[in-house]
C-alpha cells in the first residue's frame, strides 16, 4: 500500500475478529513505534504486549470503571455525540481483541513531561500506521486521568518512573468503518501567520 493510501485508510475500530495477529505482523508494527522521532533520539518509551485473556480483563475492567465515571461528567450533548461516533463508556469489548499494546514512556532528566509524551505519541502513531499498512485495525485508548494510569500501572507492573501515554488496540477488523468527514486543507493551513 501507497504511504499516502494508509494514511487515508487508517480508522480508529472498536470491533474485531478473534484471529490471532502473527507474530511477525506484530514484531513489524512494534518495530515501526521503534523508528518513531523523538526529543534528543532519547527514545523514551517501553511497548507492553498483552495477549493474555487474564491481563486484558483487568485492563477492560479498569478502563470501563474509568469511562464510566468521564461520560457521567460529559452533558447530555457531548455524550450523544461521542455515542454517535462509535464511543461508548463501556470498554469491556477490550477483554476480547487479540493484542493490546500499552505505550509506556519515562521522562528524561533533562526533558519536560510533555516533550517525552509527544515522543510517545509519535510512536503510537507509527503503529497505528504501520497496523493498517498490515490490513489490521486499531484503536488508541487515552487514559481519562492520572488514577486510572495508577490502576493501569499496578495491572501492568509499570515502574513508578514511567507514564503510560494510551493502550493501543489491534487486530483484525470485522467491520469497515466509513471514511470520516476531514476539513479542507485550506481551513487549517495559514503561512506565516496564524
Amino acid at each position: 500500500m501507497d504511504f499516502h493510501e494508509v494514511v487515508r485508510r487508517r480508522r480508529s475500530v472498536r470491533k474485531f475478529r478473534s484471529d490471532d495477529v502473527p507474530t511477525d505482523v506484530l514484531n513489524r508494527i512494534l518495530d515501526a513505534g521503534r523508528w518513531a522521532p523523538s526529543a534528543a533520539n532519547l527514545q523514551p518509551w517501553r511497548f507492553i504486549v498483552v495477549t493474555s485473556a487474564d491481563v486484558k480483563e483487568k485492563i477492560a475492567d479498569t478502563c470501563t470503571r474509568f469511562s464510566r465515571k468521564a461520560w457521567a461528567n460529559f452533558s447530555p450533548q457531548t455524550a450523544k455525540f461521542l455515542a454517535s461516533q462509535g464511543g461508548t463508556w463501556d470498554k469491556s469489548h477490550m477483554k476480547a481483541i487479540p493484542v493490546l499494546v500499552a505505550v509506556c514512556y519515562q521522562v528524561p532528566e533533562k526533558l519536560s513531561n510533555e516533550i517525552a509524551l509527544g515522543s510517545a505519541w509519535a510512536a503510537v502513531e507509527n503503529m497505528l500506521l504501520a497496523a493498517t499498512a498490515e490490513n489490521l485495525g486499531s484503536c488508541p485508548y487515552t487514559l481519562y486521568d492520572s488514577e486510572e494510569e495508577a490502576e493501569l500501572k499496578k495491572v501492568l507492573r509499570v515502574p513508578q518512573q514511567h507514564h503510560i501515554a494510551a493502550i493501543i488496540q489491534l487486530g483484525y477488523t470485522s467491520i469497515s468503518p466509513p471514511t470520516p468527514p476531514r476539513k479542507k486543507l485550506e481551513e487549517i493551513v495559514s503561512h506565516q501567520h496564524f
